[in-house]
């Protein structure tokens, strides 16, 4: 059976600031930080699995889980994660609400979400929310690299996202801006450009970026480096202790929590992607 037909939308990237999404980012805020005393009791091993070499090893996935479809307005309206849960698929595996109850409390956050990110004329269409929970960190003296994507490979998916930003430790980082490019091109052909629209990591600090459905923008993180200088012990650091830094960040390092949804007809979890 056909699709709904998609609508005519300008793409659109734009930054919602902290006095419209305070009380949202307070509740990503309690996900990180259970979800961090979740992982502190864990075999060092399962979080070693987390790391995500495509961006580095310098970012961890804390969790993700998917929707079955559901219409976009009734997202809008009434998302209920007792009726309708995040159901977690491969790994890692998003942790029962029972260990995080915090996550019982994004209803409302997922509800502001698809608000903004997908609009009205798409509100028939059968949408999946995805939700995936990231932490970046670099570390004093380090440089990012960066990336580039889209949230599903198909440069003609429909999807929308909107990224909540509770933690950014803005002051560790020179760089890393987060650039979109509003072209539809293939991402590969955008690798290299600059990009349409910047945000810098004090702007979206306690903040939300929207990336407007359904046009599945290409985005990422812009290079960077984080200026502190890196101090004496790092030489002897083992790797455990490089990785109890994802729960417990030095206060020089960079760190970046991310809740990601994303709003699309297919699941934007791709599990080749490590």
């Amino acid at each position: 059976m056909a699709g709904p037909v998609l609508a005519r939308t300008e793409p659109t990237a734009r930054l919602v600031e902290a006095a419209e999404v305070g009380p949202h980012i307070e509740v990503v805020r309690r996900v990180f930080a259970e979800l961090t005393d979740c992982l502190r009791s864990a075999p060092i091993e399962q979080l070693e699995a987390r790391l995500r070499g495509w961006d580095n090893y310098q970012r961890a996935s804390l969790g993700r889980g998917a929707t079955p479809p559901l219409l976009a307005r009734d997202i809008k309206s009434s998302f209920s994660s007792a009726r309708t849960g995040f159901e977690s698929r491969g790994e890692p595996v998003l942790p029962p609400e029972t260990e995080v109850p915090a996550l019982a409390d994004l209803d409302e956050v997922v509800r502001l979400a698809a608000r903004l990110a997908v609009p009205d004329v798409h509100d028939d269409d059968p949408l999946v929310v995805t939700l995936f929970l990231f932490r970046v960190i670099v570390r004093a003296g380090q440089r990012y690299q960066g990336f580039l994507h889209r949230d599903i490979d198909a440069t003609d998916a429909p999807v929308g996202s909107v990224i909540f930003y509770p933690t950014v430790t803005s002051s560790n980082i020179d760089g890393a801006n987060l650039g979109v490019h509003l072209s539809d091109r293939p991402t590969e052909e955008l690798e290299g450009r600059d990009p349409d629209v910047t945000f810098a990591p004090h702007e979206y600090e306690h903040a939300a970026v929207v990336l407007g459905y359904p046009h599945n923008l290409a985005h990422g993180a812009r290079p960077g480096i984080n200026p502190n200088p890196a101090p004496p012990e790092t030489a002897t650091r083992t790797r455990d202790d490089n990785l109890r830094e994802f729960l417990e960040p030095h206060g020089t390092t960079f760190w970046k929590d991310m809740a990601v949804l994303t709003f699309s007809r297919t699941s934007a979890i791709e599990d080749h992607i490590v």
